[in-house]
């Protein structure tokens, strides 16, 4: 193991706050001593020792593991190696007892094990007796490092530790008993997998490689959004479509969720568990969740349960668990059931888990910037968090901890994740996984100091996250220790604002990654590299750096209008970039950039997307509009006589940039089609003010667009014909998307008129709400032929012929991106061979 300078610390100076234990010389100096004080023990001097380490014939793997490592980081520290032996050869001898044996168990020591459970310990002296005993499955073993912790060691990394060189080991007298904070802490990282450096930071996480030897670990499987797996579609969906959810009037085999009121898909559910125990009987929970995405059952029977359940969608998933937990209990009793409180299920229902159900809560869409109890954007998870904790008083939190669309993005997420932690264990939380970087390549921002100071955080949330920041800067950058502990405050300064909002999809276009935070950041980083006492360190800080060469490369793919092509400013150097952060992606051996892309496939996307487009202007009445006929036959500019883009411009680190953002036109096989279809366009015409364009797509379907100023220059007439030129019936609908950004949002609110001459006003930001969320309009709801979006900066119009509208939905999000989306859908028809499909709309901004 590696040992980086300045590692040597005297015992006293090791043992931290917690040794509150009086000396003969303190007393003195306070006058108030009592007859008579414990010596400190010495456990060796002058590289020997007296002690033995004793472990009983009933040792556990853990146990015996515990006493090697004693044994081994004992006479790295001092040079004495002390012998480990069974108890039977220790009669007589001053000893370490390792577990609780015979000789533990004749001393007075007062050890509750009763609330101990698997992982708690206790370290007791009695006279020159040592003794380290606790849970047998791993508390034992967490005792012996936590004694080695005492004396300064600590394991940062798989390859870098702190073992100091010690003269001479004392302790002083020993009377502690320690239980972990949660049941379940598990940091998702590459970085915390390995089984020596997790068993070291007592993690117990089921993507850790603990075994036997390590107590074992809490074992998933399967590990999450298992409903596919339980209930295949490709499996049962022909014979049975009322297994899925019944969604838009439909069955739905993709994309959609399980008829959870469905008595035979709890049949098929409880033997799908059934059948996982016995494939996997070392789990130690199975997951029965929901998959990664919405489309929850709309069917008679689950909204009747939801109705039950206060309007909850959890309400039917939890009597679903519950159902499964309760015939489970019957034939093993020592599983857990596992389900998600995520995205659609966040709410809490009415009806309580049982109690050998896990629910994991999951803040998806909370600020990461704040500690959620303070920041008004949290206020509807703190809501939630509390409401579960009503109901059970063994819930499991899913925290999430990097930037799961740029892994190597800044996260400047310390303070908030410290001061939850704490907050979680204050509410009663029993376990905690922190989501990471999890690919094989690891490697993601700050990812072995988060694995860290989280695994240490999650044993003990009171422990001051400073303190151990710092001793890991210290332990692994050694003199550029300092300028990397600037850089971390630099960065943590850019969120501390209460209007600095970080979340978990941030692009690089963020405010808080500003010109002036990256020109500081780099000179801290240049003087990191400068003070740098090896290669391996520089290696280290080079990869760290990779972050801000990660925002660069994507902010300098920022396309811009010039002429008749839209670009980044500087595409040459925009490659340059791209080449170099590969390249030094690849040789850190990080295989993922982001969680949905290798970086094979986001190298080659990037390279397809981030190059010139022609573009069309046309200009009438003051207003200029800029389309793009290769993205879509998208409008990315609408700008009044100043300039201003009254459009949503996206920021270039959105997976399709720059296919996104303005104003478009798509076709869907049906309303849920999450692809639209691809058509290739061409310039049909192209006058000063209208354009007309073509589009084909394969299998005969094609499309004519015309964009052009009407009503004086006052509005945008948006017109898409398509036409169905196979030989066979297509199914169709078509879109009309507005997306709008650039201004005030806080305010912001939908207005309609309905057929039936009624208003109604859908308010987009509301207080103790998440700043995102979406409304549909349908049937009598409506609007008949116009629509208005009002916020502080200006109100947006669209006008259509109702008859030609069958829905239209509002999406808003203040959060990753801020922007509303307006769309407006076509009825959804079967053309017929030669059969057409028309939608005009007429867009407008309002000052």
């Amino acid at each position: 193991m590696a040992h980086p300078p300045g590692s040597v610390r005297l015992p006293r100076a090791a043992q931290g706050d917690r040794w509150r234990v009086t000396t003969l010389r303190t007393c003195l100096l306070f006058a108030f001593c009592a007859p008579a004080v414990p010596a400190d023990l010495t456990l060796a001097a002058g590289g020997k020792s007296e002690y033995r380490i004793c472990v009983s014939n009933e040792a556990s793997p853990s146990e015996k593991r515990g006493a090697g490592e004693l044994q081994r980081f004992l006479l790295e520290m001092s040079g004495a190696r002390l012998p480990v032996a069974p108890e039977e050869d220790c009669r007589g001898r001053k000893v370490i007892l390792v577990g609780l044996g015979r000789r533990a168990a004749a001393l007075p020591l007062n050890i509750p094990f009763e609330r101990l459970g698997e992982e708690g310990f206790a370290l007791k002296t009695a006279g020159d007796t040592v003794v380290i005993a606790g849970g047998r499955k791993r508390g034992t073993m967490y005792g012996v490092y936590a004694l080695l912790e005492k004396l300064g060691c600590r394991w940062f990394t798989r390859d870098i530790s702190r073992i100091p060189r010690l003269s001479r080991i004392t302790i002083p007298p020993l009377n502690e008993v320690v239980t972990p904070a949660f049941e379940y802490r598990e940091p998702f990282y590459r970085e915390s997998r390995d089984r020596d450096w997790a068993a070291r930071n007592r993690v117990n996480g089921s993507s850790t490689r603990l075994d036997e030897s390590t107590g074992g670990k809490i074992a998933y499987y399967p590990f999450v959004h298992s409903f596919y797996q339980m209930i295949p579609p490709d499996k049962y969906f022909r014979d049975h479509p009322e297994y899925f959810s019944l969604v838009d009037g439909a069955r739905r085999d993709a994309a959609a969720q399980l008829c959870l009121t469905n008595p035979d898909v709890l049949r098929l559910a409880v033997e799908a568990v059934f059948g996982w125990i016995r494939e996997r009987p070392d789990a130690t929970i199975i997951s029965v969740s929901q998959n990664d995405w919405t489309g929850w059952c709309e069917c008679d029977h689950c909204r009747r349960v939801e109705s039950e359940e206060g309007g909850a969608h959890s309400g039917p998933l939890i009597r679903f668990v519950n159902a499964i937990a309760a015939e489970v209990e019957k034939k093993y009793p020592d599983k857990l059931i596992d389900t998600l409180a995520y995205w659609y299920t966040e709410p809490p229902p009415v009806t309580k888990p049982r109690h050998n159900v896990r629910v994991r809560l999951c803040p998806i869409g909370a600020c990461q910037s704040h500690p959620y109890e303070k920041c008004p954007r949290n206020a509807y998870f703190i809501k939630a968090l509390q409401g579960w904790s009503r109901l059970t008083d063994r819930l499991y939190i899913w925290h999430y901890v990097t930037n799961f669309a740029h892994y190597p993005l800044p996260f400047p997420n310390f303070q908030e994740l410290a001061a939850d932690l704490a907050m979680y264990r204050r509410m009663g939380v029993k376990g905690v996984f922190l989501q990471g970087n999890y690919s094989n390549g690891g490697g993601g921002e700050n990812a072995e100091l988060r694995a860290y100071v989280t695994a240490r955080l999650l044993w003990d949330p009171s422990q001051d996250m400073d303190r151990l920041v710092n001793e890991f800067l210290e332990g692994v950058y050694g003199r550029a220790a300092k300028a990397m502990r600037a850089y971390y405050d630099w960065m943590h300064a850019q969120v501390s604002s209460p209007e600095r909002h970080l979340y978990i999809y941030m692009h690089p276009g963020a405010p808080y990654l500003s010109r002036e935070f990256l020109d500081r950041a780099e000179r801290l980083f240049a003087e990191a590299e400068a003070l740098a006492d090896n290669e391996a360190v520089l290696r280290r800080i080079r990869r760290d750096k990779m972050s801000l060469e990660y925002v660069r490369l994507l902010q300098s793919a920022k396309f811009e209008l010039t002429g008749e092509s839209y670009a980044p400013r500087d595409p040459q150097d925009w490659r340059r970039r791209l080449e170099s952060l590969m390249s030094a992606a690849r040789a850190s051996g990080m295989t993922h950039l982001t969680e949905s892309r290798t970086i094979e496939q986001q190298e080659s996307s990037l390279r397809r997307r981030i190059r010139p487009y022609p573009a069309v202007r046309l200009s009438a009445h003051g207003w200029t509009l800029d389309i793009v006929p290769e993205l879509n036959a998208r409008i990315v500019r609408m700008a009044d006589g100043g300039g201003k883009n009254v459009l949503y411009e996206p920021d270039p680190g959105e997976p399709e940039y720059p296919d996104a953002g303005g104003q478009v036109v798509y076709v869907r096989h049906d309303y849920r089609t999450p692809a639209p279809i691809v058509f290739q366009w061409r310039v049909e015409n192209a006058e000063a003010d209208s354009i007309s364009l073509a589009g084909a797509a394969p299998g005969g379907l094609r499309m004519e667009r015309r964009i052009g100023f009407t009503g004086g220059g006052r509005a945008v007439r948006t017109e898409a014909v398509l036409r169905n030129e196979s030989p066979s019936g297509r199914e169709a609908v078509l879109e009309s998307r507005w997306d709008i950004g650039g201004g005030l949002l806080a305010g912001a609110r939908v207005m309609i008129r309905k057929g039936d001459g009624s208003s109604a006003v859908t308010e987009l930001f509301r207080p103790g709400e998440q700043p995102a969320g979406a409304a549909e309009y349908r049937g009598p709801d409506l609007p008949a032929g116009e629509w208005l979006l009002r916020t502080p900066a200006g109100s947006w119009s669209a006008r259509f012929p109702p008859e030609r509208i069958s829905r239209a939905s509002a999406e808003w999000m203040d959060r990753e991106i801020a922007r509303v989306r307006l769309r407006l859908w076509s009825p959804k028809t079967t053309l017929r061979p030669g059969e057409s499909l028309r939608l005009e709309v007429d867009y407008s901004f309002l000052p």
